[in-house]
Formats: C-alpha cells, sequence, structure tokens
C-alpha cells in the first residue's frame, strides 16, 4: 500500500512490542517502524509493556533467560526514550504514536505507579490492558491460568472477576484505549465456556464503565494469530459495543516487523459485517493528540 493512498482507518493503536524492550517480541523498534511505513502506514502507535516493579511479577520466559524486574525497568526507560528519539527521527515519513500497556499489578498501587509513568514520560497515550486477575497470570501459561481458576473456583468466576478487574481499571486509569477487551478467552475457551450468561453480565458491566469513561476498545487482530477465529473482542462484545456506541480502534498488537499490519483488512471486514461502519484513530501534531471518527 502507497502512502498516499493509505486510508483513513489504517492505524494501529496498540503494538510495536519488539525483542529490544520485550521478552516475547522479536527484531527492533527500528524495524517495526520501517515495516509500518513500508507497508503503507500514515500513522501507527507504540504501546510498550510498562515496567512492573516485583520480582513475582515476571513471567516464566523472563526467569529463563535471567531477567531480573531490574533489567525491566530499565528497559522500559530505555524504550521510553528510544520511542522520542525515532518519532523525531521518522517525522515526515511516519507519524509515531508514542504510548505505553499498562500493567494492573500491584493491586494495591498500579494506578498511581502507571499514571505516574504517563506523567513522568509524556507518552501520547496508553492503552489499558488486563494480565492479571487478583496477582495471578491469566495471558501466559496453560499452568498459570489453571493456577489462577483453581483460586477463584474455576473458569467462570475467574472469567467474572478478570471483567471486574477490567472495569476497575478503565475507571483507574482512563486509558484512551482498552486493550484486547476479552484476552480471557486466549487460554479459557480450552476449559469451557468463556461467554455464559454470568460472564456476558459481567462483561456488559465492564463495557458500560468503558463508555461512560469514553474509551476506544481494541479491535485487536492478534486473536487471529491465537487461532481464536475472530478478532478481539468475540462477535457479542462487538455487537453489545455497537449497541452502546463505544468506539473501536485497529490495533495489529505487533511483537516483530513480520506482525505490522497483520490482519488489518479481515479485521475491516470483521467490523463492517457486525454493523460497525466507523473507527477512532489519534492523530499527533507536535504533541497535541487529537481524536478522529473516520469511516471503514
Amino acid at each position: 500500500m502507497d502512502p498516499i493512498d493509505t486510508p483513513l482507518w489504517y492505524v494501529s493503536l496498540h503494538g510495536g512490542h519488539t525483542g529490544e524492550f520485550c521478552d516475547h517480541g522479536t527484531s527492533t523498534l527500528r524495524a517495526v517502524l520501517e515495516a509500518a511505513v513500508s507497508k503503507g502506514f500514515s500513522v501507527y502507535g507504540v504501546a510498550e509493556h510498562a515496567a512492573r516493579v516485583e520480582e513475582r511479577f515476571l513471567y516464566p520466559n523472563e526467569r529463563r533467560l535471567g531477567w531480573t524486574i531490574e533489567k525491566v525497568q530499565e528497559d522500559f526507560e530505555r524504550y521510553a526514550k528510544a520511542i522520542f528519539d525515532l518519532a523525531e527521527e521518522f517525522d515526515g515519513r511516519l507519524t509515531v504514536l508514542r504510548g505505553m500497556e499498562a500493567e494492573v499489578v500491584p493491586t494495591a498501587c498500579y494506578a498511581e505507579l502507571m499514571l505516574g509513568y504517563r506523567e513522568r514520560f509524556g507518552f501520547d497515550y496508553m492503552v489499558g490492558s488486563v494480565h492479571y486477575v487478583d496477582e495471578m497470570s491469566v495471558d501466559d501459561t496453560p499452568e498459570l491460568f489453571e493456577q489462577a481458576m483453581e483460586a477463584h473456583g474455576g473458569l467462570e468466576p475467574l472469567a467474572i472477576r478478570y471483567y471486574e478487574t477490567l472495569a476497575a481499571m478503565v475507571e483507574a486509569l482512563r486509558p484512551d484505549v482498552v486493550g484486547h477487551f476479552d484476552v480471557i478467552r486466549k487460554l479459557g475457551w480450552k476449559y469451557g465456556d468463556v461467554a455464559t450468561p454470568a460472564i456476558r453480565r459481567a462483561a456488559g458491566d465492564a463495557l458500560d464503565i468503558v463508555r461512560q469513561q469514553g474509551c476506544i476498545l481494541d479491535l485487536n487482530t492478534g486473536g487471529y494469530r491465537k487461532e481464536l477465529g475472530t478478532p478481539y473482542p468475540d462477535v457479542w462484545v462487538v455487537e453489545r459495543a455497537r449497541e452502546m456506541g463505544i468506539p473501536f480502534a485497529l490495533g495489529d498488537d505487533s511483537h516483530g516487523p513480520d506482525e505490522v499490519g497483520d490482519g488489518f483488512e479481515r479485521g475491516r471486514q470483521y467490523l463492517l459485517e457486525n454493523g460497525v461502519t466507523t473507527v477512532t484513530v489519534l492523530q499527533r501534531a507536535g504533541d497535541v493528540i487529537t481524536r478522529e471518527t473516520v469511516p471503514l
């Protein structure tokens, strides 16, 4: 796609993770941005995972790699500098949105921590995501997911608690974008129904908070790569959000150059098939961030 022909909806607001700053990413941030240019993006959002602050929240792969919590924190500080430097370097070729993806740990102080990161580093925007429920990982390995299920009394109560956690995160952080709204099904579908009536009620309550806080929902095409058959969120969530007037934006959740823009045309068609005809994108002029609703 030639940048001059780039449609207005062709903006990713969730992605840009790389091997420089993330244990499960590949390549470099520069390579991701070059890929965004080559694939026709004129605006591309990067939202690296925010640093955790306690050893107990290191992922199993990070431990295998010998990472420490100090390394995670140092990497995030390096990222914060790199994204601003590269945004300036790419100016004229690509508008780089300089963001972060929030975590919800530790429970007692994550809001202060995440809002502090945003203010300290001056990020353009925040993606609010839930990877932990009651400080237990639900987005990493099946073993950790099973531990979380056992602690909560099964899949349904864990999923309900996930949506309660998401609602609380949205109220506390008021993120610009809510990341992969129903990521609980990434592993949950293997253990049962992740859309029971009780789970749907909890998700609906969370969507109401998303609406109240004026957030954008991430239509996250990473769901295709997880072989879920759809992006995040699932059809019933899209329909409910549409009825509530909650806006969407596309996100590739890329973890390397090859995933930049991956699944975007499918994601666009998915939204259209489910009655969503516009998306909301962010734009940056200098340090001023604006929101714009554009047709699909």
